[in-house]
Parts: structure tokens; C-alpha cells; sequence
């Protein structure tokens, strides 16, 4: 499945055509909804879509594009919702960097139990393949990255953390809070729907950043 552009084949030029790719999406969900993931091909989604099969391919390379799609349908639908969270996050950065990750780490987890919750078991499939951020720099290049505003976020606290090189420990929470998610959904995906899951993640994003009372300065 691609993950940096769009999965379209072929962008809609007209009304029809947007109808048809409406179709093929809202069969996809319906399909996973009453019948289930061991039912989803390419066949029965035209089926239910009630279009050709040689129409659905036009668009689609296969059903993990159909679901990339959905993915970006869904996120970027609320992109000015999430735009209101990156800069009330970063807005948060300059207070403090305990409930700056507080935020942050609750909101991603958020964004893939929207996912899981609309894609059920076929989420569980693809969500490796699946990169909204790499998604969404492509259509709005203006939206800041994590690996953009953290390290001034992290220098703004650099007294209370163990971390110097603010680069890359932006990289490395990134990575650590993206494959925390993506491992537990492989193992155990009904836990990232708990407020246990978020709270440890904090935890322990806050502890690979801050210092041990023992090595010197306190809070913020």
C-alpha cells in the first residue's frame, strides 16, 4: 500500500466519478461491518458497490489501497480539528513539556483507535503499511511534523531533561510512541483502547527525557 501519496490510481474529474469512488469506500466498511474482514476482495466490493469490477480497478490496485483511502478520508476530514490540536500542543511546549506529551501522546493513540474502530480486524492487517503524517505533509506541506516543533519544544525545558541532542530524541519519541502502538496492535489491539495504555506511554516517553530527581535539577 502506498503511504506517502495518495492511493488513487486516478484522481475523480467528475461528479460520477466521485460517486463511484464514495461507492467503492462506503461498500468497503459496509463489507467489514456485517460480514467481516474474511469476506473483503476486490469482487464483493464491486458487488456491493454495484459497479464493475474493470471500474473499481481504474481507481484501486487492490483492497489495501481501498482502505489507505478510507484512512485518508476519514483523517483528513477532521484535518482542521487536528490542526487545532498541533497548535495546541505546541502552545502547550511552552508551559509545560509533562502535559505537552500528555496531550500529544493521548491524541495519536486516538488516531488509530479511529481507524481500528472503522476498519475492525482489517486495520490489524495494515496498519505498518499505513503513514497519515507522511500522508498529510504531502497535501499540506505548511503542517509542522513532530520531528519539526519538538526540539524547540524540548529546549524550551532543556534544565529537567537528561536528553542534549533535541533532534534526535524528537526522532526517537516519535519512533518509540508510533512503535509502541503498531506492536500492541499486533499483539494485543483492545489494549490501546484503555486509559492504562496512554498513561504508560507518557510515562514512558517522560523518562527517557527528563532526569532522575538523583541527577539534578527538578521540574520545569
Amino acid at each position: 500500500m502506498a503511504t506517502s501519496h495518495s492511493p488513487l490510481r486516478r484522481s475523480p474529474t467528475q461528479s460520477r466519478a466521485a460517486a463511484t469512488l464514495k461507492a467503492i469506500r462506503e461498500a468497503t466498511l459496509r463489507i467489514l461491518k456485517e460480514e467481516g474482514h474474511a469476506r473483503l476482495t476486490t469482487n464483493r466490493i464491486a458487488e456491493v458497490a454495484g459497479i464493475s469490477i474493470g471500474s473499481l480497478y481504474q481507481y484501486y490496485a487492490d483492497k489495501h489501497a481501498i482502505a489507505a483511502d478510507i484512512c485518508n478520508e476519514l483523517l483528513t476530514s477532521e484535518l482542521d480539528e487536528i490542526r487545532r490540536l498541533d497548535r495546541q500542543t505546541i502552545a502547550l511546549a511552552k508551559d509545560s513539556l509533562d502535559s505537552t506529551l500528555a496531550f500529544f501522546v493521548e491524541e495519536h493513540v486516538a488516531r488509530h483507535r479511529r481507524l481500528y474502530q472503522q476498519l475492525q480486524d482489517f486495520y490489524l492487517e495494515i496498519h505498518w503499511k499505513y503513514d497519515f503524517e507522511s500522508y498529510s505533509l504531502k497535501r499540506y506541506p505548511d503542517k509542522p511534523t513532530t520531528t519539526d516543533w519538538l526540539p524547540s519544544a524540548l529546549r524550551r525545558h532543556k534544565q529537567a531533561l537528561r536528553v542534549t541532542d533535541y533532534a534526535l530524541a524528537a526522532q526517537m519519541v516519535v519512533h518509540a510512541l508510533e512503535g509502541t502502538i503498531h506492536a500492541t496492535l499486533d499483539r494485543n489491539p483492545d489494549l490501546i483502547m484503555t486509559q492504562a495504555f496512554i498513561d504508560e506511554l507518557h510515562a514512558m516517553l517522560v523518562r527517557y527525557l527528563t532526569k532522575v530527581p538523583a541527577e539534578g535539577t527538578s521540574n520545569e
